[in-house]
């Protein structure tokens, strides 16, 4: 069994700056839970909530050496507030493009007086510096370091932000000054933050879709009106309004990379309010239907805080029946009708399911770089000879700027991205911000695939998209090369309407067949061999 004070050690070392494993950006995953009950030998049966860590067979309470009861959330690094650390002068320039020779002078004295300690000398001289050039960034910053006064602090450092909204040290001044991480954490650049396993199911934060009039759980969504409705005594419920959630990426970076631990749950566990039945479901449920009393959950939050909600949700627009005869008439087009003459690949029975899947959504403005290099006269032009000559070849560069929207990245494993990738785009023009009533109809799925980790693919989709935007046809003797770079990027979660079929043929292979529940294209994946 794996000790629970063992564990606490791994975190506060995480903390304060331990080691990570150096063979990739993620340490080993640590459990936080043991996986059998010392006390009844039950298997993977303990509960995690906020207050502690139980054994849901036999009550057991997971205990510290002094047989204390430890609660979970001191294992999570608190944030510290600590006097401001003492400054070290820096006469560093982060501002981009041509600084005034006055407005450099006064930053230099700046700094000066930040190596004597004459911190007041010193802000006056990054006034002077802001007198002379507004838009001299680093003045701000440093203005921001030294004073006390938080509204002084705060209108600086956004400053800073609206020049160039991906200032890292402002970014991280900022979320200091805000509270939302603390003075202490550093964030690492090369290393994600180290990911604890929690060993039991996770207490969690529920809304019970119930009928505010009669108490029944037959709650349903009208897809072209967008309300809630009672199917037993038609009560109309009209979702509560709520602003869809934009998110700054390198923000959210910074915030997570500053983090010490990321818990990773396998369970939680769900109580019904209406009937009082437990049940532990998969991490990847965001809501789900009671089997004793039929109420519907959805998942608000769980003891640990470890996903955020949905920023907002696009309504299902092709009903079941019309996605069922898109597949059909998907499956009678001539390239199954090819294949079955090898192949009994008739079906002999589906399953048809409305869900909703979750995607992380970017828009981003890009720099894009078009170098076209040419070749001199009487100089035969081919790679060996780039290489040879570069010195001998002329360059001509030219910046041109441009922004794409609306870039989707499945946040789920299964689905497999394949399929998933072929549902074509959403348009979000008919997106409602999300509140959990809008999942009356049909159940939703949890991510499994983190914003960081999806930025990366939406990156490489935003690099393709800008190469064929901006491609240009190379002239005789000239290459042309495209370099796109995002400068900056927004994201927010939304769930996406799609039905999910499940094809049994008649040989005994199981396909999957996904239909965009908005407009309708087909995913078609290929026939596997069942399991059972």
């Amino acid at each position: 069994m794996i000790n629970y004070l063992t564990q606490l050690d791994v975190s506060v070392r995480a903390q304060h700056g331990a080691p990570k494993n150096k063979r990739g950006s993620m340490s080993s995953i640590k459990p936080l839970a043991p996986s059998l009950c010392p006390q009844c030998k039950a298997e993977y049966s303990f509960i995690v909530t906020a207050e502690k860590i139980a054994c849901r067979n036999c009550g057991y309470v997971l205990r510290k050496a002094d047989g204390q009861p430890e609660k979970v959330m001191d294992a999570v690094p608190a944030k510290i507030t600590q006097p401001r650390k003492p400054l070290v002068a820096s006469y560093a320039i982060t501002t981009r493009g041509e600084i005034d020779l006055w407005a450099r002078a006064a930053f230099d004295t700046g700094q000066d007086m930040i190596r004597q300690g004459k911190f007041d000398e010193a802000v006056k001289a990054f006034y002077r510096a802001i007198d002379n050039q507004a838009d001299f960034l680093d003045p701000h910053l440093w203005i921001a370091k030294i004073v006390d006064d938080p509204e002084t602090r705060r209108k600086h450092l956004e400053t800073v932000l609206a020049y160039d909204l991906n200032h890292p040290e402002a970014t991280r001044e900022l979320l200091i000054l805000r509270g939302e991480i603390s003075a202490d954490a550093l964030p690492d650049a090369y290393y994600d933050p180290q990911q604890v396993e929690v060993g039991g199911a996770v207490g969690t934060k529920t809304q019970n879709l119930r009928c505010q009039r009669c108490g029944s759980p037959g709650m349903t969504t009208d897809d072209l009106t967008g309300l809630i409705v009672c199917g037993s005594c038609n009560y109309v419920e009209k979702p509560k309004t709520a602003a869809a959630g934009i998110g700054m990426l390198n923000t959210a970076l910074l915030k997570r990379r500053s983090q010490a631990v990321v818990w990773v749950v396998g369970e939680r566990l769900l109580h019904c309010k209406s009937c009082g039945a437990e049940r532990t479901i998969p991490a990847n449920k965001l809501s789900e239907r009671c089997p004793y009393c039929g109420s519907n959950h959805v998942i608000e939050k769980d003891a640990l805080n470890t996903f955020q909600q949905p920023d907002g949700l696009i309504p299902f627009a092709i009903t079941r029946q019309q996605s069922a005869d898109l597949i059909k008439a998907k499956l009678d087009g001539w390239m199954s009708r090819m294949s079955s003459l090898f192949d009994n690949n008739k079906i002999s029975r589906a399953t048809l399911e409305g869900v909703y899947l979750p995607f992380w959504m970017f828009d981003a403005s890009v720099e894009i770089r078009r170098t076209t290099v040419v070749e001199n006269p009487g100089m035969g032009y081919s790679r060996e000879s780039t290489r040879r000559h570069a010195a001998q070849m002329g360059y001509q560069t030219e910046i041109v700027y441009d922004a794409v929207n609306d870039v989707g990245v499945c946040a789920v494993k299964s689905p497999a991205p394949l399929l998933t990738e072929k549902l074509g785009r959403y348009d979000l023009d008919t997106m409602q911000p999300y509140t959990p009533p809008l999942l009356a109809s049909h159940p939703a799925q949890l991510y499994d695939i983190d914003f960081d980790k999806a930025s990366l693919d939406a990156r490489s989709k935003i690099g393709n998209e800008m190469r064929e935007r901006h491609a240009v046809a190379a002239e005789k003797g000239k290459q042309v090369n495209l370099f796109p770079s995002v400068k900056n990027m927004t994201f927010q979660l939304v769930l996406m309407p799609v039905w999910v079929g499940t094809l049994y043929e008649s040989d005994g292979d199981v396909r999957t067949a996904l239909v965009n529940g908005q407009t309708g294209r087909i995913a078609l994946g290929k026939p596997k061999k069942s399991k059972n």
